[in-house]
């Protein structure tokens, strides 16, 4: 009845790495690794283990201390980053979280590219229209998606994941 399937062979690493754009390999750096970190004690806190999420975010802040800030970085460095999660990263993930049949992947995706596309649109917006964007208002995030709001108070309900406004913090 069963048919005997070919195993396919794993690559060993011997370091963290991970595929870069132009499918050459590269380590993961000090600021890749803060945000590994800073999401692995948010899973943590939600599975109410509060001594790993506070080593997980001692080491996220200990690799964020170590993480150099590029000389170019700025509002357009960051568009240019938007724009390419738009049209290489989310679209590759997608690509791999549909070969596998990941649900899950696939709804955190679908959340990932509303806000990366909500964040693209606000700093279109602060372009036209500078600091008077946030002047008598205040910033909020999510902290369950990240989606990102401009307002003095926060929706009664992220647009995105459908969590209350309690998980949608003001940045200061």
């Amino acid at each position: 009845m069963f048919e005997k399937k070919e195993e396919q062979e794993v690559p060993k690493k011997t370091a963290i790495i991970e595929e870069a754009d132009d499918d050459e390999m590269h380590e993961i750096n000090a600021g890749e690794l803060s945000a590994i970190c800073s999401n692995l004690a948010r899973g943590c806190e939600k599975q109410y283990r509060t001594k790993e999420a506070a080593l997980f975010t001692e080491l996220a802040k200990y690799y964020a201390a170590k993480t150099a800030i590029p000389q170019e970085a700025g509002f357009e460095i960051s568009r240019q980053l938007i724009q390419k999660d738009l049209t290489h990263g989310l679209p590759a993930a997608s690509a791999a979280a549909e070969a596998s049949e990941d649900r899950g992947a696939k709804r955190v995706l679908t959340w990932s590219e509303k806000v990366t596309r909500m964040s693209e649109a606000l700093l279109e917006r602060y372009a036209a229209e500078g600091a008077d964007m946030l002047k008598d208002t205040k910033i909020w995030v999510c902290d369950i998606c990240g989606f990102i709001y401009i307002g003095k108070e926060p929706p009664a309900v992220c647009p995105i994941c459908k969590v209350p406004s309690m998980k949608i913090l003001e940045v200061k």
